[in-house]
């Protein structure tokens, strides 16, 4: 599956180096590409995508960049996955980025095929962080991101339920919600963690302790 990107930068040299770096897997396709965070809403608006890759420091524009660019594409689209590029390197500032929904965190000064993975890793779900960023966070003991940090509690439960031995009937019942829904929030659950398999799953949380 061709992943559809789209990606912010208000510097052209890095949206052209992000294109071609992205382009350059075979299996990402940038649908649209902005200077700002005003051009990047409306493109957003314009153009369906799998992930946005956007630059944290974007001056200008109505809708201004960093944390509050962030807060309003999560508000707008909640299921399309963030990945952002940035320099900053204190380690609160990070962390307020991957609390208000960031999935991946790419630093500008790695090389440039990093952001093809957070994309890969985005689209499934699944944190990222850059090596520097990651160190960033060790440093602050500030504890990195987890796949399963990435599910709702409901969604949690709905695992812990199932990988403990019972169906999404019993699952249902017990929960007092409908089987659809159950079933839903168990697929949702093994998307984000990028699994494709129940044995998979099961094997997941058993490795994690969050089985029952």
């Amino acid at each position: 599956m061709v992943l559809r990107t789209i990606i912010a930068d208000d510097h052209p040299v890095v949206l052209m180096g992000t294109r071609a770096a992205l382009e350059a897997t075979g299996d990402i396709e940038v649908v649209g590409e902005a200077a700002n965070g005003d051009r990047l809403l409306d493109v957003l608006a314009a153009c369906p995508c799998d992930v946005v890759v956007t630059d944290f420091s974007m001056p200008g524009g109505r809708h201004g960049d960093g944390l509050g660019l962030i807060d309003l594409i999560r508000r707008r689209y909640p299921r399309l996955p963030v990945v952002v590029l940035t320099m900053v390197n204190n380690a609160a500032v990070l962390q307020a980025m991957r609390a208000r929904g960031a999935l991946g965190l790419c630093d500008k000064r790695a090389p440039l095929r990093e952001v093809a993975v957070a994309v890969r890793q985005a689209a499934n779900g699944r944190p990222f962080l850059s090596d520097t960023i990651r160190r960033q966070f060790d440093e602050a003991g500030v504890q990195a991101p987890s796949d399963a940090s990435r599910l709702s509690a409901r969604e949690m439960e709905v695992v812990r339920l199932y990988v403990g031995g019972m169906s999404i009937s019993q699952i249902a019942e017990r929960l007092s919600r409908s089987v659809k829904t159950v079933s839903r929030q168990k697929r949702d659950a093994m998307r984000k963690l990028g699994l494709d398999h129940d044995s998979r799953l099961s094997e997941y949380a058993r490795e994690r302790g969050i089985a029952s």
